[in-house]
């Protein structure tokens, strides 16, 4: 699966399932200083993170579809 197909994949789907984790205070101020420099949702932020580990790791996803 190529990274646009990939992309597409994974996002391309309604929004149904919450992932919870906990956070230092720290860390959220970091992300949340972070995501507010590029003009973006912290959920937003959060999201291009993981898509950029998916993508990292394409090779697990091959001929899945």
């Amino acid at each position: 699966m190529g990274e646009q197909e990939l992309k597409k994949h994974v996002l391309g789907a309604k929004k149904t399932e919450r992932i919870i984790f906990a956070a230092t205070p720290e860390m959220k101020a970091a992300l949340e200083t972070i995501a507010q420099e590029k003009c973006m949702s912290l959920s937003a932020l959060l999201t291009s993170l993981v898509v950029e580990e998916v993508l990292a790791n394409e090779e697990l996803f091959d001929g899945e579809e």
